[in-house]
């Protein structure tokens, strides 16, 4: 080969520049946030959307639970609630979080004079929530007067899933296992108590 040929000179430069960028130590830092920081971002915002899916949870078990008391003490009876009153009522006692999405809450309400006659309504069937009662009738229909047991259902077709990703994988389903046909996550409170002898 020809001294200082073309060829050997090609590879003089390549071997110094390879050379050079092993010993070159600026930006190391900036390549290793960019290989923690995607895991990291996927992992805080998993937590992210875990903790809304519970506080959403915890949040309509909560107005039922405070809602449903009307009913045990006798209180909605009395004061003529209608089915509509009550899941107003459910929604106020959730605050705002659950106001802005009150459409979404479908209220079922069961008495019966002894436990083992109670059957619990499905929330959703073939992807389609349960409709609920008339609205307009009373709360006593539905939840008969003093020492009856009463099974309160609110379902909740939650759509959160559908603007945060990660919440997609978090769906919980009915219980026939078909997806909600509005893509949401259905998020279930129930209450069960005998009135009191009011």
């Amino acid at each position: 080969m020809v001294p200082n040929s073309p060829s050997q000179a090609n590879t003089r430069k390549a071997t110094t520049l390879l050379g050079r960028f092993k010993q070159n130590r600026d930006g190391v830092t900036a390549v290793e946030f960019g290989l923690v920081a995607a895991p990291f971002l996927a992992f805080a915002l998993g937590i992210i959307a875990v903790g809304l899916q519970f506080f959403t949870i915890n949040t309509l078990d909560q107005a039922v639970e405070k809602a449903s008391r009307k009913i045990r003490t006798g209180q909605a009876q009395r004061a003529n609630m209608t089915l509509g009153d009550f899941k107003n009522l459910v929604c106020e006692s959730g605050g705002y979080y659950l106001q802005k999405d009150c459409n979404n809450i479908y209220i079922h309400v069961q008495n019966s004079g002894d436990w083992a006659d109670i059957t619990p309504t499905a929330c959703a069937t073939n992807g389609e929530m349960t409709t609920q009662a008339n609205t307009t009738g009373a709360i006593s229909d539905s939840a008969g007067g003093g020492s009856q047991v009463v099974l309160v259902t609110v379902c909740y077709d939650w759509l959160m899933p559908l603007s945060l990703p990660y919440l997609q994988y978090l769906l919980m389903r009915p219980a026939d296992g078909i997806p909600l046909a509005s893509g949401g996550s259905l998020i279930q409170s129930v209450a069960t108590f005998r009135s009191e002898n009011f």
